[in-house]
C-alpha cells in the first residue's frame, strides 16, 4: 500500500513542478466557469452546483485526440474501465467504486441502458460526433430516477451548421469517415452525424487465435423549428453494426443495434417554461453466427412533461411525470423470457437561495413500479459561499437500481430479487483561485444494500458495500500551456465478503499538459496512473497496476485540421479484465476539412 501511495506521490509531484514551471498567465475560462445542464437540468456553473461534474468539450476530444468513449472517461479518475478486449468488446464503467450498471448513460438526454442486461454499450458510441460530455458523479436519483447509484453521463452530440467531413486511419487496420453538418433556412435548424468505423482491431483473448473485426454505423439526425413562443425538436439517433469475439475459445460474432427517436415540444411563458417529451427506443444484440438463436432486446416506450419555474441560478423549480413501458426479450444459453414494466414516476427538484451565503437544492422522486411497487428517492444538497470564487457544498441522496430482466429471469435469475439501496453523502470544497487557476475536492461516502450478486448458481442479495474516497481537480493555465491533474483515492469495500469489489483501483491519477504553439498548433501529452486491483471475487487474479503515456499532435493547415496521436507511448502491457488483451503503442492520423 505504502509503494501504491509512493507512486502516486511521485507522479502527483511531477505534473505540480510543471505547472510552476513560469509564472506569466493569460486569461482562459477554468472548469469552474463551465456551464453544465445535466445536474439540475437548467444551465448552472460548475462553481455553483451541488455536486461534484467534470465536463469534456469536443475541443478537448480534438486536442487530446481520443478515439472512443472509454478512452474518453478512462481519463477522468474517478471512473475505472473494465474492457474484453478492443473495439466493439464490452466496456463497462465503475464511476466512483459503483458497479458497472450503477451509472445511467444518456445520449442526447435518452437512456441508453437497456433494460435487460443493464450496462450501456458505450463501445459504439462515435466520438466524432460528440460535442460535449457530462459526467455527474454520485447519486442523481431525483432527476434521473433508478440505475443512478454512481451517477449520470449525459453525451450530447454536435449540431454544426455548415460541412465538415473527417478521415483518419490507425493500427490494425482502422478506418474511419465522418461527415457532420446541418443548415438553417427560416426557422428551421437540421443537423446531421454520420459515421463508419471498421478495424481489424486484436485478439480479444489472450488465447485468442485471431483477431477480432468490428464494424459500426451511427446516423445522428437533429430538427428544430420556432413557432412563435414555442420550439419543436426531434432527434433520431441510431448505432448499427458487427462484433466478432471469443467465446470459450470459440470465434464468434454479434450484431448490435441502439436507435431512439425522441420529440419535444417546449412552450415559453413570462417567466416559465413547459416541456412535453416521447421517447421511443430500442437495444438490441443478436448472436450473427448461422445457428446461433442467442438474443436480448429491450423497447421502450416514454412520455411526459417538465414544468420548469425560471427564476435565474440562484432559484428556480422544476416539477415533472412521466410514464414509461418497458418491453424486455431474451434467449440465452437455452433459456428465455418476455417481460414487461410499467413505471410511472413524480418529481420536484428546487432550487433556493436563502441569503448571500447559502443556497439549497431539494429533490424527490415518487416511483411506481409494476414489479416493485412504490419507491420513494430524492437528495439535498447546500452551498456556503465564503466569497464569489470559494464554495464549500454538502449532499445527501437515496437512490436505488431495480434488477435487470436477465437478473430476474435470464440463465441464473432469481424472480424473488430486492432492488439495490443506495444511501450516498459528500462534501465538496470548489476554489475558483484566479482567471487562471482552479481547484476542487470532494469527499464522498456510499453505502448499498442488498447487492446482487451470483452464488454460483443464481443471483442473490447477497453483498453489501461501503464506498469512500476522495477526489481532487486541479486545473492552471502558464504562459500557452493548459495543466489539468485529477487525483481519485477510494476504499471500495465488499462488506459481505470483506474484500476490495473487483475491478475497482484505490487510486487514479490523470495528469494532461497542453501546449498551445505558434501556427495553430498544440501538443498534448497525457499520463495515467491506475493500481492494482482484483479481477473477481470468484477467482485469485490480480490486475496489475500501470502507468500509460499518450501523446497527440494537432495542427490546422490551410482549412484542414491534422491530428497525429500516439497511444501507450511506451508500449506498456496492463490488463483490464482478467485474459483480455489490451492494445501495445498504436497510432492513429486524423485529417478534417471544412466544405
Amino acid at each position: 500500500m505504502e509503494r501504491e501511495v509512493s507512486k502516486v506521490g511521485k507522479y502527483f509531484g511531477i505534473f505540480i513542478a510543471l505547472s510552476l514551471a513560469a509564472n506569466t498567465y493569460v486569461y482562459a475560462e477554468t472548469f469552474l466557469d463551465q456551464v453544465v445542464v445535466t445536474p439540475l437540468k437548467k444551465p448552472t456553473r460548475i462553481l455553483n452546483v451541488f455536486n461534484n461534474v467534470q465536463i469534456i468539450t469536443s475541443k478537448e476530444i480534438k486536442l487530446q485526440g481520443y478515439e472512443s468513449i472509454n478512452e474518453i472517461l478512462s481519463k477522468s479518475s474517478s471512473i475505472s474501465i473494465g474492457s474484453n478486449g478492443g473495439y466493439g468488446q464490452t466496456k463497462s464503467i465503475f464511476l466512483r467504486g459503483t458497479e458497472s450498471n450503477h451509472t445511467k448513460v444518456l445520449i442526447n438526454g435518452v437512456d441508453l441502458n437497456p433494460g435487460t442486461l443493464g450496462v450501456p454499450s458505450i463501445q459504439h458510441i462515435s466520438v466524432d460526433m460528440i460535442q460535449r460530455i457530462e459526467i455527474s458523479k454520485g447519486s442523481m436519483s431525483a432527476l434521473y430516477g433508478k440505475d443512478t447509484i454512481g451517477g449520470v453521463i449525459n453525451i450530447i452530440t454536435k449540431k454544426n451548421i455548415g460541412n465538415k467531413i473527417s478521415i483518419s486511419t490507425g493500427t490494425h487496420n482502422t478506418k474511419n469517415i465522418v461527415y457532420s453538418g446541418g443548415l438553417n433556412y427560416m426557422n428551421h435548424k437540421f443537423s446531421t452525424n454520420i459515421n463508419r468505423l471498421e478495424s481489424d482491431s486484436f485478439k480479444a483473448k489472450v488465447t485468442s487465435t485471431e483477431k477480432h473485426a468490428y464494424d459500426t454505423t451511427n446516423l445522428d439526425f437533429n430538427y428544430v423549428i420556432n413557432i412563435g413562443q414555442s420550439e419543436v425538436s426531434a432527434n433520431y439517433y441510431k448505432s448499427t453494426g458487427n462484433t466478432e469475439y471469443d467465446s470459450f475459445g470459440s470465434n464468434l460474432n454479434q450484431n448490435h443495434r441502439d436507435n431512439h427517436f425522441k420529440f419535444n415540444v417546449n412552450y415559453m411563458f413570462a417567466d416559465s417554461y413547459l416541456d412535453l417529451f416521447y421517447v421511443k427506443k430500442t437495444n438490441e444484440i443478436n448472436q450473427a453466427a448461422l445457428s446461433a438463436t442467442d438474443y436480448t432486446h429491450t423497447k421502450i416506450n416514454s412520455f411526459g412533461f417538465e414544468y420548469t419555474i425560471v427564476g435565474n441560478e440562484s432559484n428556480h423549480t422544476l416539477i415533472g411525470m412521466d410514464y414509461n413501458d418497458e418491453a424486455m426479450y431474451e434467449l440465452s444459453y437455452g433459456t428465455s423470457f418476455k417481460h414487461t414494466n410499467k413505471i410511472k414516476q413524480a418529481y420536484i427538484s428546487s432550487t433556493h437561495k436563502i441569503s448571500e451565503k447559502l443556497q439549497t437544492n431539494f429533490g424527490i422522486r415518487s416511483q411506481n413500479h409494476t414489479t416493485y411497487d412504490n419507491f420513494i428517492s430524492g437528495n439535498v444538497g447546500i452551498n456556503y459561499y465564503l466569497n464569489q470564487s470559494f464554495v464549500i457544498s454538502s449532499s445527501l441522496a437515496k437512490s436505488f437500481r431495480a434488477p435487470d430482466a436477465t437478473d430476474l429471469f435470464g440463465y441464473g435469475g432469481n424472480s424473488k430479487l430486492n432492488p439495490e439501496e443506495s444511501r450516498a453523502s459528500e462534501i465538496s470544497m470548489r476554489y475558483k483561485v484566479s482567471d487562471n487557476e482552479s481547484f476542487a475536492s470532494t469527499l464522498f461516502h456510499n453505502k448499498i444494500t442488498n447487492l446482487i450478486e451470483s452464488d454460483g448458481t443464481k443471483m442473490q442479495n447477497i453483498n453489501k458495500a461501503k464506498i469512500y474516497g476522495i477526489d481532487i481537480s486541479y486545473e492552471k493555465y502558464v504562459n500557452n500551456k493548459k495543466l489539468d491533474i485529477q487525483y481519485t483515492y477510494q476504499e471500495p469495500k465488499d462488506q459481505t465478503n470483506n474484500v476490495i469489489l473487483s475491478r475497482r483501483p484505490r487510486s487514479r491519477l490523470i495528469g494532461n499538459m497542453t501546449f498551445f504553439l505558434k501556427d495553430a498548433q498544440s501538443v498534448g501529452i497525457t499520463t495515467m496512473y491506475e493500481s492494482r486491483r482484483d479481477n473477481s471475487i470468484y477467482d485469485a487474479n490480480q490486475l496489475g497496476s500501470y502507468v500509460l503515456v499518450d501523446a497527440n499532435y494537432t495542427r490546422d493547415i490551410q482549412g484542414y485540421e491534422v491530428g497525429f496521436k500516439i497511444n501507450n507511448l511506451l508500449d506498456k502491457s496492463y490488463r483490464l479484465a482478467h485474459n483480455y488483451n489490451t492494445d501495445g503503442r498504436s497510432f492513429n492520423l486524423t485529417i478534417k476539412s471544412d466544405f
